[in-house]
């Protein structure tokens, strides 16, 4: 049996549907084809014909289309792929530059590159400056980046040529809304700024009045500043030293117990507060669960500070004031944070721990 009779002889086994089916894969009567699955071959020969003219604006042409068709089915990143075929073909009709760039444009907008369709949008105007779709399709890009002011010249543009357009009318309300609102923003971030630097400032002011050493503040002011206020707190409320309504400052105090590695964050210690008084509410009623002993009595707590330039231990009154304290002459304010470590007086631990300093 010949090859013909044996085709003849499959398809008279054919139910309809099934002929149908083989009738679609035939180029002629193709409409659609599946992505996922390869070309049959006789689509792919026809395929290749398509783009086989030796003018390189019909191959343009022909990419155009199949990019077109794609967009339409919603195959943006293929309409992407075709258009940009057919800018490489490099046609020399100046209005299909324009076309196949703005039409890319349309696509990447679709996927949200709006930064790739701006460029295309302005790329396809170096064709044709007054190319109505590549205008509003950037001005729709510059909305999106957030470049209001742009967004507005372009819809501008778009309505001297096409006045009655309401889609520019109404982008140009929202983007000359969006425009105003982050001005307005802007000019609140800047004076919520300002504020902060004259508060800072009036702080520094206060912390140098009263002779508190902060490291670094001999080099200048601005390094003074940028000690007592540096980018990073050490805790994760952000504390920093405050100047209240009555002038007095409000310290964030880091209290540190070695005899057993703990700490206590007093986010606002006042200036005027003595250590006595902190110890009432630190020790005065529950006891903190690592004090299994309840030897931190209030009145039984020795309180010393480390000099960082001679790495000596100092003791201070508990009686005495945060004020007093920080202007000791050897205490200096290392990143807006005093530290105090706090030990029981006469206990073993106490008195290892200051023979340790005695010993360097």
């Amino acid at each position: 049996m010949s090859d013909k009779d044996k085709k003849d002889s499959g398809i008279a086994d054919m139910t309809v549907d099934e002929f149908y089916e083989e009738l679609q894969q035939h180029p002629a009567f193709m409409k659609d084809y599946d992505s996922t699955k390869p070309l049959p071959e006789a689509l792919e020969g026809l395929q290749a014909l398509k783009y086989q003219s030796d003018s390189c604006d019909d191959n343009a042409l022909s990419y155009k289309e199949d990019g077109n068709r794609n967009f339409e089915r919603g195959k943006y990143r293929w309409a992407i792929n075709s258009y940009t075929e057919g800018i490489k073909c490099k046609p020399t009709d100046q209005l299909l530059n324009a076309i196949l760039y703005t039409n890319r444009a349309a696509a990447n907008y679709r996927i949200g590159n709006y930064r790739s369709a701006l460029n295309d949008c302005i790329e396809a105007r170096t064709f044709k400056s007054c190319h109505l779709k590549a205008i509003m399709r950037g001005a729709m890009c510059y909305v999106e980046l957030n470049l209001f002011t742009e967004a507005v010249a372009w819809c501008d543009e778009a309505l001297d040529l096409s006045p009655t357009d309401k889609q520019m009318t109404h982008l140009r309300a929202k983007a000359d809304r969006l425009m105003r609102e982050a001005e307005s923003s802007k000019r609140r971030e800047l004076a919520a700024k300002q504020k902060k630097v004259r508060e800072q400032q009036q702080i520094v002011a206060a912390v140098q009045k009263r002779g508190v050493i902060l490291s670094g503040s001999e080099r200048s002011s601005n390094g003074a500043a940028s000690n007592l206020f540096p980018l990073k707190s050490h805790h994760a409320a952000g504390a920093q030293v405050q100047l209240n309504s009555d002038g007095v400052l409000l310290w964030p105090v880091m209290v540190l117990y070695p005899e057993y590695g703990e700490t206590d964050f007093v986010e606002a210690f006042s200036e005027l507060s003595s250590f006595s008084e902190h110890f009432e509410v630190m020790f005065g009623g529950e006891k903190p669960a690592w004090d299994v002993e309840a030897k931190y009595q209030p009145d039984d707590l020795q309180v010393f500070f480390e000099s960082k330039e001679t790495q000596t231990l100092h003791e201070i009154d508990a009686s005495s004031t945060l004020l007093s304290a920080l202007q000791h002459e050897r205490y200096i304010v290392c990143d807006g944070m005093p530290c105090f470590f706090i030990v029981v007086r006469d206990s073993p631990f106490a008195k290892h721990f200051i023979a340790t300093y005695d010993k360097q």
